[in-house]
């Protein structure tokens, strides 16, 4: 019985040790970590200064290619995250990655995750989280912390994962200065149907008002070569229309090939070919976005490849 009777004691101030040292992590936060962890959610959220500015019950979804969340209704761009600050993007409760609100305006930037405003070249209901720079100095992608697996597992649970569109460079032609081939395999990850801008419907001019296109690039030496493409603009300068768009099928690949007739003149070597695929953005509002035959893909996809110049 006496070793009963001491195996209940040992028990009961163990039990004592857990609940103190579980209240005395507690005491350990101060007042607005204790704000914070009251109103964070298991899904993906956003904190700043000292509140809870977003989770996973704001949003309708988030575009994983272009990093844009798609807001409800109840939330505005401009009222809540235009003026934020510093800002901290969490998923299950855990700190993924920091970065602050960046005026577009400013010619400088600071380095890593940003929301750009003022203006934000999203409608209200987006919030677009960029990252600045996307290069190192030798023209290799830095590590991104938006593209983390435990983002995209909080984003699944609520169904709120939108893989979007990816693109990859898979050959440049550079004949001469008049004749420069660059193809483009552009994929859909999702498994319903969205609209592009088509370069065939809007001709290479308009194409050009949504990118600066391809460039061939010696970063070593800071060289950098581009197109002389005369560019044609929308007009009025917000507008767009469906007949510029095609639609790629759900987990469907297409092949698009550009074609430049006047290119600068680039000398034999070893390069680095850039490209930004764009998509549209400002001109569409939310009401526009769902088309009958799938949605308006928004955002920019910035792809690169190693290429030889004979």
């Amino acid at each position: 019985m006496k070793t009963i009777a001491a195996n209940y004691i040992s028990l009961f101030f163990l039990l004592v040790l857990f609940f103190a040292a579980g209240c005395h992590k507690e005491d350990d936060l101060n007042e607005d970590e204790i704000e914070i962890k009251k109103n964070l959610t298991d899904g993906f959220c956003m904190t700043s200064n000292g509140e809870v500015v977003l989770t996973h019950n704001d949003f309708e979804y988030y575009d994983y290619s272009a990093h844009l969340i798609y807001l409800k209704d109840n939330m505005s761009f401009v009222e809540v995250f235009e003026n934020l600050g510093e800002f901290t993007v969490l998923a299950n409760e855990e700190e993924i990655y920091s970065g602050e609100t960046w005026p577009l305006y400013l010619s400088s930037s600071p380095h890593g995750p940003i929301i750009g405003t003022h203006p934000s070249f999203y409608s209200d209901n987006i919030v677009p989280i960029g990252l600045m720079p996307y290069l190192d100095s030798l023209g290799n992608f830095l590590p991104d912390p938006r593209e983390d697996e435990r983002i995209v597992d909080a984003l699944k649970k609520y169904n709120q994962f939108h893989a979007g569109l990816s693109c990859e460079i898979t050959s440049v032609d550079y004949v001469s200065s008049t004749n420069v081939i660059v193809k483009l395999l552009l994929k859909n990850n999702d498994d319903f149907n969205y609209y592009y801008i088509d370069p065939e419907k809007t001709g290479i001019g308009l194409f050009h008002y949504f990118t600066n296109g391809l460039f061939i690039r010696d970063f070593s030496a800071y060289e950098m070569y581009g197109s002389k493409t005369e560019v044609v603009s929308a007009d009025p300068w917000n507008s767009w229309d469906l007949d510029w768009l095609s639609v790629i099928n759900g987990n469907e690949s297409k092949e698009i090939t550009i074609a430049y007739s006047h290119f600068e003149a680039v000398p034999p070597g070893q390069y680095k070919a850039t490209f930004e695929f764009p998509g549209l953005s400002f001109q569409v509002s939310k009401a526009e976005i769902n088309q009958d035959n799938g949605l308006i893909w928004l955002g920019s996809l910035k792809i690169q490849k190693d290429i030889t110049i004979e």
